[in-house]
């Protein structure tokens, strides 16, 4: 048994939290370890238990993160108070660090915080350093200024060279980092994955009570879930325009847009302002109902620009809609291709393509042996991204 501590800057009601790095954590438990995480979180101040074991995985919040975020409201810090926030949470989360025993140390995402923290914690305790690079953060993000910037890349290029171990999940980021000199033997392959046991059983009665909520009995539904966040990359202005197209040719098409997000109001103006009908804002929702709103939907969309952002991601979105069996829409970026089969297992259309994306959703509404073809074989073709079977490479790499 092996003691890891994570060092995360975001909560584990985050995506990156609820998406990767706490299925890992619950997974390497279940497989005899001990797992601690210290957390930042995005409204500290409101936190009423800053410690807590959910699912065997002890929980740390000790500080704030770089950004204030109040429901779908993102407030950036001022220069003073990004400083003290910074320096702060960074002595926080190294203070306990070296607090708690580790036999590794683990930082997911890194960034100046959790980077610095976990660097010092390594050089005091002279333990083994495991870096996890999901995104390229220095490319994708706002900053307020080149230093800030500069910062972000210091941490996100550099820290890796000093890891014994990297975790990264898709093959864009694997160049990256070989191109910054990191050594092929360093660098693991860990996608994302999924917790199949969330979508065996979906409750139908839930199902029915959504589609009686947004009165969708007898219409088409295409569903986006996720982040209303232009500016992460996530194309919902490019779906919206699509459905202008669908809805020319389906009458009875409804698009539900599920989550929250930073654009959320300005999406919904845009609505307004365009008169684009049968469009639903659901607002967040339980994670837990996710699966049956993926179940209630004809088709999935991946809405994807050709850019930096959506060529450093692995979206869950796509895996958790196949794991249901409703057909997925995306385009070729980054490791899509490698998990859709064209006509086979999901559609593929051309990146940032509102006709063709138009078109593609169209041709799943109306072709029903098409849908029914990727219905049956995506939900087998997936089975290799079970986050047990994932985790379990990892947990043989930490014992050996």
């Amino acid at each position: 048994m092996k003691t890891i501590t994570f060092f995360v800057n975001q909560s584990l009601e985050s995506p990156a939290g609820v998406g990767r790095y706490f299925p890992i954590a619950k997974n390497l438990v279940r497989m005899g370890n001990k797992v601690n995480i210290i957390a930042l979180h995005h409204n500290f101040k409101s936190l009423i238990k800053k410690y807590f074991i959910k699912d065997g995985v002890n929980v740390y919040y000790v500080g704030q993160m770089h950004v204030l975020k109040i429901g779908d409201k993102k407030i950036y810090l001022n220069k003073l108070q990004l400083i003290k926030t910074v320096l702060l949470s960074t002595l926080k989360m190294c203070l306990m660090g070296l607090k708690l025993k580790s036999d590794i140390i683990y930082v997911f995402k890194p960034q100046p915080i959790n980077g610095l923290a976990a660097f010092i914690t390594k050089l005091f305790k002279r333990k083994k350093l495991f870096v996890d690079c999901d995104d390229y953060e220095a490319q994708s993000n706002k900053f307020s200024s080149k230093i800030e910037k500069a910062i972000f890349v210091l941490f996100e290029d550099y820290l890796p060279k000093f890891a014994n171990l990297i975790t990264i999940h898709n093959s864009f980021l694997i160049k990256r980092y070989k191109n910054l000199g990191i050594k092929e033997k360093k660098i693991i392959y860990l996608p994302n994955g999924i917790e199949f046991e969330r979508f065996n059983k979906i409750n139908k009665d839930i199902v029915l009570k959504i589609k009686d909520k947004f009165k969708l009995k007898n219409k088409k539904i295409v569903l986006y879930f996720g982040s209303l966040s232009l500016t992460s990359g996530h194309a919902i202005d490019l779906l919206l325009r699509s459905f202008i197209i669908v809805k020319k040719k389906i009458k009875n098409s409804a698009l539900l847009l599920v989550g929250g997000g930073e654009d959320f109001d300005s999406l919904k103006g845009y609505v307004k302002k365009t008169n684009i009908n049968s469009v639903i804002f659901t607002g967040r929702v339980n994670k837990e109902e996710i699966p049956a709103y993926i179940k209630l939907a004809d088709v999935s969309i991946d809405p994807v620009y050709d850019n930096l952002a959506n060529k450093c991601r692995f979206p869950l979105k796509i895996l958790e809609s196949m794991a249901i069996g409703t057909p997925v829409i995306t385009s070729d970026v980054g490791d899509r291709k490698l998990i859709i089969e064209n006509e086979k297992t999901g559609l593929i259309v051309k990146p940032g393509d509102e006709k063709e994306l138009a078109q593609g959703i169209i041709k799943i509404l109306t072709n029903k042996n098409l849908a029914k073809k990727i219905s049956r074989s995506s939900p087998k073709s997936i089975r290799k991204y079970d986050w047990g079977k994932l985790t379990n490479k990892l947990n043989k790499i930490i014992v050996s």
